[in-house]
């Protein structure tokens, strides 16, 4: 059987070959007569390269591969079916290369009739789409907490009922975010969420904190205020500087004494309360005596810092400046609580 033309076979693989990386040919040897096929084709990327092919009738067929350096890399001869598979190296594939597969079908008794596949490895990317295809979608993500999503005045509140609101929402821009720093104490986010649900119970039923609850958070607002007073003064027995004579700043001591110890008297009542028991309904707010003792340091620091100076030998001070615009945003939310107490 005389060899079939190159071109005859490239004519008809040039439609799949736009759009896949295998397509099939067709080959065949009349009775008693031989035949031989040869079929060239691109091996443009790297990876596995599969030849399986398939006649009818008894006659053994011979398969050889060789690749762009015309360098045998597989061969093969046996029945019906056969495959052949071969590993294009990164220096074996490429734009331009191309490689070529020989059928032979000795002279023998039998017609073959036969289909030969040849699939060669497709572009990396289109091999990742299609994979990732075959991937179920991620799972659609959870709603993020209520707590933690800007919450706007409803119609009709009373301007209390706002206030708490917009106190909330000033608390929560400071801690909920990408951006907001990690809490090392590990009670803002916390008492976020015991606001939120307090803020909304009381816009929903006008239901607000008990009355023991709320002398608490009048006296822990009180005391974060006190606080920010001892901060941000500008009184030189609260500021500054200490004095440089012995005898003048052993007095200045002692009238910052008499102007500090009420404030530490605050601080040590705020803890003494919740041991005792005086405000129930907050026994198990986790976030709360967290609060107390930021607070408290913080308040050690803005004392010590003038005593000690501002050269960071006082301690707490990476502790009073991460902290303390957090603590001073905590207290308007309890003091927004203060018009449900009606109370001197």
């Amino acid at each position: 059987m005389p060899r079939l033309p190159l071109a005859v076979f490239a004519c008809a693989l040039a439609g799949s070959l736009a759009h896949a990386a295998s397509w099939e040919a067709a080959f065949s040897a009349a009775e008693g007569m031989p035949g031989t096929f040869e079929l060239p084709f691109p091996v443009p990327f790297a990876g596995k390269i599969v030849v399986e092919a398939t006649w009818t009738g008894p006659r053994p067929v011979f398969f050889g591969v060789e690749n762009g350096g015309k360098v045998a890399v597989a061969r093969r001869s046996g029945p019906s079916p056969q495959t052949i598979e071969i590993e294009a190296s990164e220096g074996a594939a490429g734009a331009g290369l191309v490689w070529k597969l020989t059928v032979k079908a000795l002279a023998a008794r039998g017609p073959v009739e036969g289909t030969v596949k040849v699939t060669v490895p497709d572009d990396p990317v289109i091999v990742a789409a299609r994979e990732a295809a075959k991937r179920p979608p991620p799972p659609t993500p959870p709603p993020p907490p209520p707590w933690t999503v800007p919450a706007s005045v409803p119609g009709g509140a009373t301007p209390s009922v706002a206030e708490t609101f917009r106190a909330v929402e000033a608390y929560r821009a400071l801690v909920v975010g990408p951006k907001v720093p990690i809490d090392a104490v590990v009670w803002q986010q916390e008492f976020l969420r015991y606001a939120a649900s307090t803020r909304d119970r009381l816009a929903v039923s006008g239901s607000p904190p008990d009355v023991p609850t709320l002398r608490y958070f009048n006296r822990l607002a009180a005391a974060i205020r006190a606080v920010e007073e001892l901060r941000a003064s500008r009184d030189p027995v609260l500021a500054g500087p200490v004095p440089k004579d012995r005898e003048a700043r052993r007095d200045w001591l002692i009238a910052r004494s008499e102007k500090t110890r009420p404030i530490e008297r605050r601080l040590d009542e705020l803890t003494e309360l919740l041991r005792r028991g005086h405000a129930p309904a907050l026994q198990d707010e986790r976030w709360l005596p967290r609060l107390t003792a930021s607070l408290t340091a913080c308040e050690r620091y803005f004392d010590e810092r003038v005593r000690l100076g501002s050269d960071g030998t006082a301690p707490n001070r990476e502790l009073a400046e991460a902290q303390w615009d957090r603590i001073l945003a905590s207290a308007q939310v309890f003091e927004s609580f203060g018009p449900y107490l009606n109370e001197p």
